[in-house]
């Protein structure tokens, strides 16, 4: 399948924590027909949120109110399964799985004959999974393998609105929605545009990272980057 590009060519020097994509492209990405039926739903949702800083990135690190990293409370098929905070922030795996349950209960609504693959009754095995339990680990591909409701992918399959966990040369991980390759003036892909939520957009946004041959002190390690696509199935969930 071939992929139109969203993206302009982004020069080397450019400072990767500030590059963004307006929210209207991210409306009009999902518009796409050549995605996936669970893509498209993933993107429209990523495109309601705001890039304001209305949800600003806090990661708890043992200070504040426990929450879950989402918005707000999140409920799949009426039954809440994650918990927001007061001041409505976010951090980055937390929010990609709101997005994920969001998509999913949305989906569900659209093929009433399915059986749902996750419950209220197993949510706190899948978030587990999905907010990395060990180091380097593959996070949001190993839930949906996991519980039949997608597959891991290979980096060539990439498509927008499959989700992510990258790692940095740092050893810092990030859980993302890729929405496009960033290639440099010949071409060559040099890093990749996503959504989520950091602290250098201060919450919510489209960003660009640079690969670590392109970044070598902050950059995504290409080895340790994992992608999963969310493929549910009408017949089975």
């Amino acid at each position: 399948m071939l992929v139109r590009p969203i993206l302009l060519t982004l020069p080397i020097a450019l400072l990767a924590c500030r590059a963004t994509m307006p929210v209207q492209d991210l409306h009009q990405l999902a518009q796409r027909e050549d995605l996936p039926e669970f893509n498209r739903i993933v993107l429209d949702i990523a495109s309601e949120y705001p890039t304001d800083g209305t949800h600003d990135y806090f990661w708890p690190r043992g200070e504040g109110p426990a929450y879950d990293g989402c918005t707000t409370d999140v409920f799949l098929q009426g039954e809440k399964v994650m918990d927001g905070e007061p001041e409505q922030r976010t951090y980055c795996c937390g929010l990609t799985l709101e997005v994920f349950t969001r998509a999913y209960d949305r989906w569900l609504e659209a093929h009433p004959d399915a059986a749902p693959r996750v419950s209220a009754e197993t949510w706190r095995d899948f978030q587990h999974q999905w907010f990395v339990p060990e180091m380097w680990g593959s996070g949001p591909s190993a839930a949906l393998d996991a519980n039949g409701l997608g597959r891991t992918i290979t980096p060539e399959e990439a498509l927008p609105g499959d989700f992510v966990q990258l790692w940095r040369v740092n050893e810092k991980g990030h859980s993302v929605i890729f929405l496009d390759w960033v290639r440099d003036d010949g071409g060559e892909i040099t890093g990749i545009l996503y959504w989520s939520t950091q602290k250098g957009t201060q919450g919510i946004s489209p960003r660009v990272e640079l690969f670590d041959s392109h970044d070598p002190e902050e950059g995504v390690i290409p080895e340790y980057t994992h992608w999963g696509r969310a493929e549910p199935s009408a017949n089975g969930g």
